[in-house]
């Protein structure tokens, strides 16, 4: 009889430990939960993007569609035996590609394309894109990089999606 006791005033024990335990995180992350601090970005892309987009659209052939800006995990992903799995998913999902080329109808994506502007410049930027570069060839996903100008030659990308 004493042992039933103890282990109802154990579970009871355990049952408000845990209660308490999940208010005061609660707590803690509503504080941290301004959403004023949000807002609607005004353009996806800025005006020299849009117009490389604009651009890719009319030159691709109709059995291929082209998105921008996409998070790199989303058209790779990280091999199932890795051990540290998450910390190669988050190297993943916090790159984002320019714009890729997907093969209709099942968006398999054949294409990234990087708009170089001057960022790409920078040692920071330049290790994003050795990551980026070498990630992608690793997947099998070929990546070009288009450096920002007036002039760009979109015959380029017509090659790489007939070489493909």
């Amino acid at each position: 009889m004493l042992n039933t006791y103890l282990t109802l005033g154990g579970i009871i024990i355990l049952l408000i430990a845990v209660y308490a335990f999940k208010e005061y995180f609660l707590a803690q992350e509503e504080e941290y939960d301004d959403f004023q601090t949000y807002k609607k970005k005004e353009f996806l892309l800025n005006i020299p993007e849009r117009k490389f987009f604009e651009n890719i659209q009319q030159i691709i052939p109709d059995n291929y569609v082209v998105f921008p800006q996409i998070v790199l995990g989303s058209i790779v992903n990280v091999n199932n035996s890795v051990r540290s799995f998450w910390t190669y998913q988050n190297k993943i999902n916090r790159k984002t590609i320019d714009f890729v080329i997907f093969e209709k109808p099942y968006l398999k994506p054949v294409l990234a394309i990087e708009y170089d502007g001057k960022t790409h410049d920078s040692p920071k930027r330049q290790r994003r894109d050795y990551f980026v570069n070498n990630t992608l060839k690793s997947a099998g996903i070929k990546i070009i990089h288009i450096r920002h100008s007036d002039n760009i030659n979109f015959e380029i990308i017509k090659e790489n999606l007939n070489n493909i």
